[in-house]
């Protein structure tokens, strides 16, 4: 089998596997994705605090309803004229005082935590959506650097590109399609030679009867790695 024609395709593609990994690791494009990733997550954070916050709120409400009840009572208590009650409902009313005084102080109490927690809440919501925006920032930064940095490839990239279109025209099918399989799984190099009867991409030895059949049919598929290996 003639492998000039795919090993010089494969030379001429390893020029864009280059430019594709460095764009892959591109560190403008690596810091893009981090802050793209800080933003999901502040955001979550802010719509789960916005609940806690409406929950907290709610609460309050309902406390300070049940506050008011307690107060209201205390009021038609003291409303009352002491002087006309005989001492068993004067007794009866010093302990419903004591009672809703209790009531009183522990509505109070968590009216008071209540108000210390939503404050909390709202300390760190602003303190998010704060995170939310410098990253937001950040973001837009690094995008516009990466953006500037695959437009400073882009005419090679399309060069080759083309160049590699042509080439393939000339190429076996069979072959060709085993060779492309291989590089959407981010393969390469594809084709490689066999180097002291091991794979020379991920250097396994190979068995005999591999590289009998090797010696026959010219090329073989590596059981490990899956790269096409080739007799030089």
């Amino acid at each position: 089998m003639d492998l000039k024609g795919i090993l010089e395709y494969q030379k001429l593609d390893g020029e864009l596997f280059k430019i594709e990994r460095q764009l892959k690791s591109n560190e403008n494009k690596v810091m893009a994705n981090k802050m793209h990733e800080s933003m999901k997550d502040a955001q979550n954070r802010s719509y789960k605090l916005e609940e806690k916050a409406g929950a907290l709120l709610g609460e309050i409400e309902k406390v300070k309803k049940q506050f008011k009840t307690q107060q209201d009572k205390m009021d038609e208590f003291m409303s009352k004229d002491l002087e006309k009650m005989s001492k068993e409902e004067l007794d009866k009313l010093s302990v419903l005082k004591d009672k809703l005084a209790q009531n009183l102080a522990i509505l109070e109490r968590n009216l008071t935590s209540l108000a210390e927690n939503v404050n909390a809440t709202l300390a760190d919501f602003n303190k998010t959506i704060k995170t939310f925006n410098t990253c937001k920032e950040q973001y837009a930064k690094s995008k516009a650097a990466y953006d500037n940095d695959v437009k400073s490839v882009e005419d090679k990239k399309n060069e080759i590109e083309n160049d590699l279109k042509k080439l393939a025209k000339s190429l076996d099918g069979k072959l060709f399609e085993a060779y492309q399989k291989r590089r959407k799984e981010n393969i390469f190099p594809v084709v490689v030679p066999i180097i002291n009867n091991s794979c020379g991409g991920c250097h396994i030895e190979l068995p005999y009867a591999n590289i009998s059949k090797l010696e026959d049919d010219g090329i073989l598929t590596c059981e490990h790695c899956h790269r096409i290996i080739y007799k030089m």
